[in-house]
């Protein structure tokens, strides 16, 4: 496939991304946004579905521009602007992704303990989205446009340039065979710097030109670039981490739940011993917020009992639902996010169609709430349904 066919398969697959994910995750947050009981989980769902609408409303349509452009902004404001904002979502969405497997892990595996509440919940929402605006201010920071300074006075070798994240990956490489076959050219050009004037009489090599938008080193040095790039590109390596780790914790949580519930079951063929009863007493006691259950006979406490811990059981039940679909949703991600991770880093051949596949995920997530959430499926017929009528 030649590079117009590909980008023009590149421009046609964002286009249906920005028009499916923006009517998607619209619908998702509408939904949402109208419950009443509003749990950590819905704040969590809600900020990424506003984080996916952000991203295919402004961010996709953004990126088309640019790639049809190919990276020729000529300004700095649009330059830095593509930068941030295609480099503070995707760690946002990551962070948002461990916040999730936080909040599963302590509503599954220590429910009493309510570490994340509503106001933790916005409080992490906020310092999240914070700490993602200035890795996107880092990054916007490091690039510029690139010109050509006559006389040359520096080789530059592709391979020293490419960098570890994502984005200055793609500003950097042309999409050709020399490229994709990681080979070093070393044109007769000067470091890319801001503000420079054109030299009509300078040599501009294959696959830039003036008024590009590329890395720079106008404000840091190129080590504290190769730091910061680093330290960027290892966030998503540590939010996989992370979420495997809780979740693994998860599920041997439910094993074990399962396991007492099942030797529990076996138990009720023979009679409970007195001080198995006195800890049934003890258990709901706790249930009952520490007072002891009143009844005027026994058969009152048992049904009170059985009221309690099938209410129990129903909420537990309710979190691992939950936890399975946002589960889904991080595993989405992550496999979204793999291909591009691993051609930043040369570790798989470059093709431009698979790279741009991770705004995929962006569009994922209301169908995997259509498909696992019925609830939400409920909620999404109803919807449809009056648009109908008022038609």
């Amino acid at each position: 496939m030649d590079d117009d066919t590909e980008n023009l398969v590149v421009l046609v697959l964002l286009g249906i991304f920005s028009v499916t994910g923006s009517v998607g995750n619209a619908l998702v947050i509408y939904i949402y946004s109208r419950k009443r009981d509003i749990t950590t989980s819905s704040l969590f769902i809600l900020t990424l579905a506003g984080t996916d609408l952000f991203t295919c409303l402004i961010i996709i349509p953004f990126n088309i521009v640019v790639l049809h452009l190919n990276y020729t902004l000529y300004y700095e404001l649009p330059c830095k602007l593509y930068m941030f904002l295609i480099t503070c979502n995707v760690p946002f969405s990551a962070f948002v992704m461990v916040a999730i497997a936080f909040d599963r892990y302590f509503c599954i595996c220590h429910p009493f303990l309510h570490a994340i509440t509503i106001p933790r919940a916005k409080i992490i929402v906020m310092i999240m989205g914070v700490f993602a605006c200035i890795l996107g201010i880092m990054t916007s920071l490091t690039h510029g446009i690139f010109s050509i300074i006559d006389p040359p006075s520096l080789n530059v070798t592709i391979n020293a340039a490419i960098n570890s994240t994502v984005s200055s990956y793609i500003s950097q490489k042309k999409i050709n065979d020399t490229l994709l076959g990681n080979s070093s050219v070393t044109p007769s050009l000067s470091t890319a710097t801001i503000g420079v004037n054109v030299s009509p009489e300078a040599d501009v090599p294959e696959g830039y030109g003036p008024g590009m938008c590329a890395p720079s080193t106008e404000i840091f040095n190129s080590s504290v670039t190769d730091v910061y790039q680093k330290i960027y590109a290892g966030f998503y390596l540590i939010s996989f981490l992370i979420v495997l780790i809780l979740y693994g914790l998860i599920y041997r949580s439910i094993h074990i739940r399962r396991a007492l519930k099942a030797k529990r079951k076996r138990s009720c063929l023979f009679p409970a011993s007195p001080n198995e009863y006195s800890a049934v007493d003890t258990q709901m006691t706790v249930l009952n917020n520490g007072h002891e259950i009143e009844g005027k006979d026994g058969d009152g406490q048992k049904k009170f009992r059985k009221k309690s811990l099938g209410l129990k059981e129903k909420v537990f039940y309710a979190n691992i639902r939950t936890a399975a679909m946002l589960f889904i949703v991080t595993i989405v991600f992550l496999i979204a996010f793999l291909p591009s991770w691993l051609m930043a880093h040369d570790l798989v051949p470059f093709s431009k169609i698979l790279f741009y596949m991770y705004f995929i995920y962006n569009v994922a997530n209301p169908i995997i709430y259509a498909f696992m959430n019925t609830s939400f499926r409920d909620d999404l017929q109803a919807v449809f349904k009056r648009i109908c009528n008022s038609k």
